[in-house]
């Protein structure tokens, strides 16, 4: 529950939550969505990385259920394993290894359980970043995040 509640102040902070469901507002480096489904308001936040065009999205549920993935626009630039580890960090989260699931070379998705206790800690950071493994297991790639909730200037 505390990570939905979170998830929800980092998506409707600055008074998004006002603006009306299905439509893209951003806020810093943030574009965030609410969107009604079957009567309950899922959310959507994606920002994109510093470098090349892979993005971290966050979905919650409207029954607290959360979902991080990176997505690349077209694919990731290095062969993926189907599962791997990836590793994250930032100033509240000083290093992480979270399972990942790979789908058709340009998502990976996040193992929730985890993530469900580090995605508060990494909100209340500047910045996140993600080490992304190649098929052979080595460091293929590190993506830096804004995770700032910072207000439009």
């Amino acid at each position: 529950m505390f990570l939905a509640a979170a998830a929800a102040f980092v998506i409707t902070s600055g008074g998004l939550a006002e603006q009306g469901l299905d439509e893209v507002n951003v806020q810093g480096g943030w574009a965030y969505i609410a969107k009604d489904k079957d009567g309950a308001v899922e959310h959507m936040a994606a920002t994109r990385a510093a470098e090349d065009a892979v993005w971290l999205t966050l979905g919650c549920k409207a029954d607290g259920r959360l979902a991080v993935s990176f997505i690349h626009s077209e694919h990731f630039p290095f062969p993926l394993k189907p599962v791997s580890m990836v590793k994250l960090q930032s100033n509240n989260v000083p290093t992480a290894l979270v399972e990942a699931k790979n789908v058709e070379n340009n998502q990976i998705f996040v193992a929730p359980l985890l993530m469900r206790h580090i995605m508060p800690l990494v909100m209340q950071d500047d910045e996140l970043v993600a080490s992304i493994s190649d098929r052979d297991g080595a460091i293929a790639r590190l993506y830096v995040f804004d995770a700032a909730k910072r207000p439009c200037a």
